[in-house]
């Protein structure tokens, strides 16, 4: 039969006739092709929903140009029938069936634009015999493609008597087929936009830091939640305002916006029209055109508590102990705990004594822990161990360039750190009178001002004070101000020494023993009873710290099982920190070893230098294991072994 067909016609017709000869296709053959269930012709027409209705929009804004067709449809790339439009069609549905779901291809119905298109990916025009099938022989078929990122995804296709349509009409059905295209691509388009900006929507929205966007002129274009909640305003009724609407305080973005210069982690200060502040570090981007010109700056920006809450986490500014931590069962320091747990309760200062050792900070720390502010800072500072002229830069902070040496950024003294939780002043008794004045004042207004700043910053800070004087024998004596003595002691804990619980002394053995025993991977079980006897008959005037020293020496020279007391090394021998009435041979043991310490007195130096060698022999020579062993730093072991002469 090909080799009947005129030179004439166009290669795709010669090509569709040789493809449905080895098909076999039966040239009277006017059947679809039809073997999809309900289920999924259903999930067809889901999955092309979209393309569905594009086709449709499109076609209704040209349907008065269709008149001279029978049908149009919608063809996908695998050849399902997606859509039929009947404009006319008394005489075609009595020769074609061609329904929805049904597949056209040349093994059934022979060579038509539609199979022809999608399968040469160009619009085709098919007329009279120019079709395989007879059927087709009065008609006429067009077919488009239609086009996603580039991909044929479907066809456009009309039929009608061959007598109306001819080839002219291939242009507007192939323009209605781009149409499809740039309407379903634009759509597509769009719904990825969309989506992005959800998706980067709820990133911005899981962020703890406010995010602010205001367009050129000022106007708010973005607020995520965070910010609503900080800046104290509606966020829906935000957007499309001038920002100077919005805030009810002077917008700090508006500079950014005049000079075009932005900043990262800065801090503000900034009073409200009510009169309060607000305190938070901010970073500003603008974003500018190719020509340089601001088209929109991002504001990102945190309350300065939660800066603080991060850089005291960091530090490791929090408590770490609770009363559970607080190891003893006498009536002394349970009545201590006791008083303790009633101060967590309240708001009012409070003021820790005892002996150096005692464990003040337990106690503090375990305050902290037990009252409301257990979420928040807990800033610790050692009065006594700050030189003087610092002293004030670190409780109260400065401003940049207040002083020579000062930070060019300035930096935030520990009362700002622990606004909202609470600050321990340890060694309260060794602040110089000046800074005292200048603490009372602090306590007194709640309020503070940097050195060197303006700004007036309001506290919200829980006071914790400790120290083993006697502060009211200072006050008599003007080495401590009696006001701000009665201050920070509104609530009195006093810490008894060891020497005054001595029933807790074996708990605490037992406690730093197996902790002590882990941490040096020793397996020390037991104390004997000498060496209780001997640890039991000394009155420890160092107290816990001095005890916890002392076993920890004993858990690295221990060489079995069970702490003997020559493992027991004590260096305060000082007769008066023993009982006289120790039993039998122990009791002789340490009367000898006060005479001779009376009458037979090594130098220092030649103990110390002693003591470094045999913790250097225990230890292998490992200079940071020696540095434990002895309480002391890294570099002072160099030192001392230079000074020894020593080899490492």
């Amino acid at each position: 039969m090909i080799e009947m067909m005129s030179k004439s016609y166009a290669d795709y017709v010669v090509n569709g006739w040789a493809r449905c000869e080895n098909s076999k296709t039966d040239v009277n053959s006017n059947m679809c092709f039809f073997n999809i269930s309900a289920f999924d012709l259903n999930t067809l027409l889901t999955e092309n929903k979209d393309l569905i209705i594009h086709t449709e929009n499109v076609l209704s804004s040209i349907s008065k140009y269709m008149d001279s067709f029978i049908s149009v449809f919608l063809v996908n790339k695998n050849g399902y029938i997606l859509k039929e439009n009947k404009l006319n069609s008394s005489v075609l549905n009595q020769v074609i069936n061609l329904p929805v779901g049904g597949r056209i291809t040349e093994r059934f119905n022979g060579n038509t634009a539609m199979s022809t298109s999608i399968l040469e990916n160009r619009p085709i025009y098919l007329s009279g015999e120019e079709h395989y099938c007879k059927v087709y022989h009065d008609y006429s078929t067009l077919s488009a493609p239609i086009y996603y990122n580039g991909e044929m995804i479907g066809v456009l296709a009309v039929i009608g008597l061959k007598v109306n349509v001819n080839y002219l009409s291939l242009g507007m059905i192939a323009a209605a087929a781009k149409a499809i295209t740039i309407e379903y691509e634009a759509d597509k388009i769009n719904r990825q936009i969309i989506a992005q900006n959800k998706c980067e929507s709820a990133i911005v929205e899981t962020m703890t830091d406010g995010v602010l966007t205001v367009d050129k002129d000022g106007f708010v274009t973005y607020m995520n939640q965070v910010g609503a909640e900080i800046l104290c305003v509606d966020r829906e009724n935000s957007l499309g305002k001038h920002i100077s609407d919005v805030v009810d305080f002077k917008p700090v973005i508006l500079d950014v916006l005049k000079t075009g210069k932005g900043y990262i982690d800065k801090e503000f200060l900034l009073t409200k029209r009510s009169g309060d502040k607000i305190h938070f570090i901010k970073t500003a981007v603008p974003i500018k055109d190719e020509k340089g010109n601001i088209i929109t700056v991002v504001d990102t920006f945190r309350k300065i508590k939660r800066v603080n809450k991060m850089v005291n986490e960091l530090n490791g500014s929090y408590a770490n102990f609770s009363f559970d931590d607080i190891i003893g069962s006498s009536i002394k320091i349970q009545d201590c705990i006791s008083k303790a747990k009633v101060a967590a309760q309240s708001m009012s200062n409070v003021l820790i004594t005892g002996e150096s050792g005692t464990g003040k900070e337990l106690i503090a720390q375990s305050i902290h822990n037990h009252s409301d502010r257990r979420n928040q800072p807990f800033v610790s500072i050692n009065c006594g161990a700050i030189p003087r002229e610092l002293l004030e830069s670190e409780l109260f902070g400065y401003e940049p360039g207040s002083f020579t040496g000062a930070s060019i950024k300035g930096r935030m003294g520990k009362f700002e750190l622990a606004d909202g939780g609470t600050i321990f002043l340890d060694e309260i008794g060794e602040m110089p009178i000046d800074m005292q004045v200048k603490l009372l004042r602090v306590i007194q207004d709640r309020k503070l001002t940097r050195i060197g700043g303006n700004h007036v910053f309001d506290l919200d800070v829980r006071i914790i004070s400790a120290t083993n004087k006697d502060l009211y024998d200072q006050c008599r004596n003007g080495g401590f101000r009696e006001d701000l003595y009665y201050r920070i002691n509104v609530l009195h804990v006093n810490l008894p020494p060891l020497r005054e619980r001595k029933e807790d002394i074996s708990e605490l053995i037992l406690y730093f023993m197996n902790k002590l025993s882990m941490k040096l991977n020793k397996e020390i079980i037991d104390i004997s009873p000498v060496a209780m006897n001997k640890i039991m008959s000394y009155n420890w005037p160092g107290n816990i710290r001095e005890l916890e020293n002392t076993v920890e020496r004993a858990v690295n020279l221990c060489n079995s099982s069970i702490i003997d007391q020559d493992d027991i090394f004590i260096e305060n021998m000082h007769k008066d920190n023993y009982k006289s009435n120790l039993p039998g041979d122990a009791g002789m043991e340490y009367k000898n070893i006060n005479m001779m310490s009376e009458i037979d007195i090594e130098p220092l130096e030649v103990i110390e230098k002693r003591a470094i060698e045999r913790a250097l022999n225990i230890s292998g020579g490992n200079i940071t294991t020696t540095a434990n062993m002895l309480k002391v730093t890294r570099n002072t072991i160099y030192n001392k072994m230079k000074k020894y002469n020593l080899v490492e």
